[in-house]
């Protein structure tokens, strides 16, 4: 059977042993939620980007829409112009 100044030495040693264990915990806790915060901004930046991206090419898509439509402006006039009588 442990002295009692044994077992108030092994009592210390497992409060040690606890503490330790919550301050590890703590910095484990820290450190996913400082992951977390940085994954979120990872997404809201790459979010941003297609964002970006879909924008340019709808830009792109429509300038080449509205050249192909003076294009066939052009085209209808040239043919209207070549189906009229001479005069």
């Amino acid at each position: 059977m442990p002295s009692g100044s044994q077992a108030q030495a092994e009592v210390q040693r497992l409060r040690d042993q606890i503490t330790q264990m919550q301050a590890s915990t703590v910095e484990q806790i820290a450190e996913v939620q400082r992951k977390y915060e940085e994954l979120q901004q990872q997404l809201r930046a790459n979010a941003a980007a297609r964002e970006a991206t879909a924008a340019a090419m709808a830009a792109e898509q429509n300038k080449k829409y509205d050249e192909l439509q003076l294009q066939l402006q052009h085209m209808m006039k040239m043919f209207q112009q070549s189906q009229k009588p001479p005069s």
